[in-house]
C-alpha cells in the first residue's frame, strides 16, 4: 500500500465517527473491519519499509565498494597511461632527433664515398700514365744497354784483330802482308764509326749520366770513333800497340758507360717499383677509408632502420595508450557521476523512509487512541460461519494439495494440514505472511540475480582486460629478453673475433720480426760477402796487373831488338777468368741483397696492410659491441619496467579473482537455474494469493456487527 492509499483510508476513518449516529448497523460492521485491516496494513508497510531499507543498505554498501574499486582502477590506469605517454613521447622525440642526425651522417658518408671513389679513379689514371711512360723509357734504355753490349763485343773483336796484326817491323819488306794488315785496320774503323756515334749520342743524352761522363763521351764522339789514323800516303801513323792501348781505354770507357746505363736502367726500374708501391699504399689507404666509410654508412642505415621501427612502434603504442587513457578518463567521469548520483539518491531514500515510517507510526497512534470497536457475533451468524468455514477449508485443502503436487512444493503440501485444522484467522494471517515473505524473497532473489549478472559481466571484462594487459607485458618481456640474449651472444661472438684478431696480429707481428731479423742477417752476410769479393778482385788486379805490364814491355823490347815476343797470356787469361767468376759472384750477392730488400718491403707492406685491416675490423667490432651493450642496458630497463607493470597487473587480477571468489557463495553454486526458481516462486505466490482470495470471497456478509463505537 502506498502513502496515498493510507492517507485516504485514514480520512475515511476520521470522518466516519462524526456521522456515527446516522449510520446503520451494516456500515458500522464494515467500518470495524476496515479499521482493523488498515492498522494491520500500516504495520506491514512499516515493516516492509524497514526491510527494504536494510536490503538496500547492503546493496549500497556493495555498490559503494564497487565504485571505490572502479574509480581506483581508472585512476591508476590513467596515471600509468600518463607516465607511459610521457615515456613514449620521449622515445619518439629522441628517435626523431637521432634519425635526423643519422640522415646528416648518411649524406656526409655518401659524399666521402664519392670523393674516395673519385680519388681512386684519378690515382689509377695517373699510375697507368706513369707506367706507360716507364715502359717506354725502359724499352729505350734496355735497347741502349743491348747496343752497348753489342758494341763492346765488336770492340773486343777489334782488339783481337789488332792483337793479331803483325807489327810494322815484322812485315817490313813484305808488301802484300803489310797491305793486308792496313786494309784490315781500315775495315775495323769503317765498320764501327756510325754505330759508335749513334750509341755514344744515346748515352750522352741519357738522363742519369753525370757531366764528366758527358764530357768524355763528347770527346769520344769528336774523335769519330777512330782507332788508327792514316797519313796522306795511306800509311799508319800510330803503332799497333798504341792502337791496342787506345782501344783498351775505349773498352774501359764503354764498360763504365754500360755499367752506368745498367745502373740508370735499374734506378728507373727501382723508381717504378717505388711509385707502384706508393700507388699500392695509396690505393690501400683509399680502399680502407672507402671500406670504413661504407661500413659506417651501413651501420648508420641499420641504426636508422632500427630507430625508425622503434619510432613507429612507439607511435603506434602511443596512439593505443592515448585511446586507452581517454576511455579510462571517460569511464572515470561516468562512474564518478553515477556513483555520486547513487549516493545522493541513497541519502534521499533514507530520509524519505524515515519520514514515511514516522507518518505510519502517527497514523497507527491516531487509530489506536481515537477509535475503539467492540464486536459481538450472533448465534445464527456463528452457525453460518461454521458451514462456510468447512467449505472454505475443503477448497483450501484441495487447492494447496493440487498446487503442491503441481509445483512439487513441500511448503504448499504442508499448508494442507494447516488449512484443514488451524483457525481461519490464523490461516489467513499465515498466508498473508507467506505471501509477503515470498514476495520479499523473490525481490531479493531478483535483485541478487541482477547484481550477480552485472558483477559477473564487470568482473569478466576486468579479467579479460587484465589478462590481455598481462599477455602484452609477457610478449614485451619475452621480446626484450630474446633480443637481449641475441645481443649478448653477438657480443660474445664479437669478443671472440676480436681475440682472434689480436692473436692473428700477434702471430703476424712475431713472424714479421723474425722475417726482419732474417732480412738483416741476410743483408749483412751477403753485403759483407760482396765487399769481400770486391776486395779479392782488387787484390787480383794488383797482382795480375804486373804480368800485363811486363808482357807489354817485353813485346816492345822484342819488337825493338828484332827478337821473338815473350808471351805471358796464360796468367792474364787465368786472372781474367777468376775475376770474371768473382764479379759474377759479387753480382749474385748484390742481387740477393736487392731481392731480400724487395721481399722485405713486400713483407712489410703486407704486414702493414694486415695491421690496418685488423685495426679497422677491430674498431668496427668494438663499436658494434658498444652499441649492443648500450641497447642491452635499455632492454634491461624495459624488462624491469614491464616486469613491475606485470606484477601490478597480476596483483589487480588476483584482487578481481578474490572478489569473484567472494561472490560465488551468493552468486554461484546453484543447481536450479534462476529462471526456474523465479517461475516456481511466482507460482507459489500466485497460489497463496489465490488461497487468500478463497478465504476472503467465502467470508459471510453481515457476520460481524458493530455493537458499540466509542469516540475518544
Amino acid at each position: 500500500m502506498t502513502m496515498a492509499r493510507i492517507q485516504i483510508a485514514l480520512c475515511l476513518l476520521l470522518v466516519a465517527p462524526l456521522h456515527g449516529a446516522s449510520m446503520d448497523e451494516k456500515n458500522k460492521q464494515k467500518g470495524n473491519s476496515m479499521i482493523a485491516k488498515v492498522i494491520e496494513m500500516l504495520g506491514e508497510e512499516k515493516d516492509k519499509i524497514a526491510a527494504d531499507v536494510a536490503a538496500e543498505s547492503k546493496l549500497m554498501a556493495e555498490y559503494t565498494e564497487w565504485c571505490d574499486d572502479t574509480i581506483t582502477e581508472h585512476s591508476y590506469a590513467i596515471k600509468s597511461a600518463t607516465e607511459k605517454i610521457t615515456d613514449l613521447t620521449a622515445v619518439i622525440t629522441d628517435a626523431t632527433a637521432r634519425i635526423a642526425g643519422l640522415d646528416d651522417d648518411i649524406a656526409s658518408l655518401g659524399n666521402e664515398i664519392a670523393e674516395r671513389t673519385s680519388e681512386m679513379s684519378k690515382a689509377e689514371e695517373i699510375r697507368a700514365k706513369d707506367h706507360a711512360e716507364f715502359e717506354k723509357a725502359e724499352t729505350e734504355q734496355s735497347q741502349m744497354v743491348e747496343d752497348l753490349e753489342q758494341m763492346m763485343v765488336e770492340i773486343k773483336e777489334q782488339m783481337a784483330a789488332i792483337a793479331q796484326t803483325p807489327p810494322p817491323a815484322a812485315v817490313e819488306g813484305e808488301g802484300e802482308a803489310a797491305e793486308a794488315g792496313f786494309v784490315q785496320l781500315r775495315h775495323v774503323r769503317h765498320l764501327d764509326l756510325e754505330k759508335m756515334k749513334r750509341i755514344m749520342k744515346m748515352a750522352v743524352n741519357a738522363v742519369w749520366v753525370d757531366p764528366e761522363t758527358k764530357k768524355n763521351l763528347a770527346q769520344m764522339a769528336d774523335n769519330d770513333g777512330a782507332f788508327v789514323q792514316e797519313d796522306e800516303a795511306g800509311g799508319p801513323t800510330k803503332h799497333l800497340d798504341e792502337a791496342q792501348e787506345e782501344t783498351s781505354d775505349n773498352m774501359k770507357q764503354f764498360e763504365d758507360l754500360k755499367g752506368k746505363a745498367e745502373e740508370a736502367l735499374q734506378r728507373l726500374r727501382d723508381e717504378e717499383v717505388k711509385k707502384q708501391n706508393e700507388h699500392d699504399v695509396q690505393m690501400m689507404t683509399l680502399k680502407q677509408q672507402l671500406a670504413l666509410a661504407e661500413n659506417d654508412l651501413d651501420d648508420a642505415k641499420r641504426e636508422k632502420a632500427r630507430l625508425s621501427q622503434e619510432k613507429a612502434e612507439a607511435s603506434e603504442e602511443l596512439v593505443e595508450t592515448e585511446a586507452a587513457k581517454a576511455a579510462d578518463e571517460k569511464g572515470l567521469k561516468s562512474t564518478t557521476a553515477e556513483c555520486t548520483a547513487a549516493a545522493e539518491a541513497w541519502a534521499t531514500r533514507q530520509s524519505e523512509a524515515k519520514l514515511e515510517q514516522a507518518a505510519i507510526d502517527k497514523a497507527k497512534e491516531i487509530l489506536a487512541s481515537r477509535v475503539t470497536v467492540f464486536m459481538q457475533v450472533s448465534q445464527k451468524n456463528r452457525d453460518d460461519q461454521v458451514v462456510l468455514t468447512r467449505v472454505t477449508r475443503s477448497k483450501l485443502v484441495n487447492h494447496f494439495r493440487s498446487l503442491g503436487n503441481k509445483l512439487h512444493s513441500l511448503a504448499m503440501l504442508n499448508l494442507v494440514s494447516v488449512a484443514s485444522s488451524d483457525p481461519m484467522a490464523q490461516v489467513k494471517g499465515l498466508l498473508t505472511s507467506l505471501i509477503a515473505k515470498l514476495e520479499k524473497e523473490a525481490k531479493e532473489a531478483a535483485d541478487l540475480h541482477e547484481f550477480c549478472k552485472a558483477e559477473k559481466e564487470k568482473t569478466s571484462k576486468a579479467i579479460k582486460k587484465k589478462t590481455m594487459t598481462m599477455d602484452q607485458l609477457d610478449a614485451r618481456i619475452e621480446k626484450a629478453s630474446t633480443k637481449k640474449e641475441t645481443l649478448e651472444e653477438n657480443i660474445a661472438d664479437l669478443t671472440d673475433e676480436i681475440a682472434s684478431i689480436d692473436k692473428t696480429q700477434a702471430e703476424a707481428t712475431a713472424m714479421r720480426n723474425e722475417e726482419h731479423a732474417n732480412f738483416v742477417k741476410v743483408t749483412t752476410d751477403f753485403t759483407g760477402a760482396a765487399e769481400a769479393v770486391d776486395d779479392a778482385i782488387d787484390a787480383l788486379k794488383e797482382y795480375y796487373g804486373s804480368f800485363i805490364q811486363t808482357s807489354r814491355k817485353s813485346t816492345k823490347a822484342v819488337a825493338k831488338n828484332d827478337a821473338p815476343p815473350v808471351l805471358g797470356g796464360a796468367k792474364s787469361d787465368s786472372a781474367g777468368g777468376i775475376m770474371s767468376i768473382l764479379e759474377t759472384m759479387g753480382e749474385e750477392f748484390r742481387k740477393t741483397v736487392k731481392t731480400a730488400g724487395a721481399e722485405e718491403r713486400a713483407a712489410q707492406d703486407a704486414y702493414d696492410t694486415l695491421t690496418q685491416e685488423n685495426k679497422v675490423s677491430k674498431s668496427s667490432k668494438e663499436a658494434e659491441i658498444k652499441g649492443a651493450q648500450s641497447e642491452i642496458k635499455s632492454l634491461k630497463v624495459a624488462i624491469k619496467d614491464n616486469g613491475e607493470d606485470h606484477k601490478m597487473a597480476s596483483k589487480e587480477l588476483a584482487s578481481i579473482n578474490e572478489y569473484v571468489a567472494k561472490l560465488k557463495p551468493q552468486c554461484g553454486g546453484r543447481t536450479v537455474p534462476y529462471e526456474e526458481r523465479k517461475a516456481k516462486m511466482e507460482a507459489e505466490i500466485a497460489g497463496l494469493k489465490e488461497g487468500l482470495a478463497i478465504l476472503e470471497d467465502e467470508s459471510p456478509s453481515g457476520a460481524f456487527s458493530f455493537l458499540q463505537i466509542a469516540r475518544h
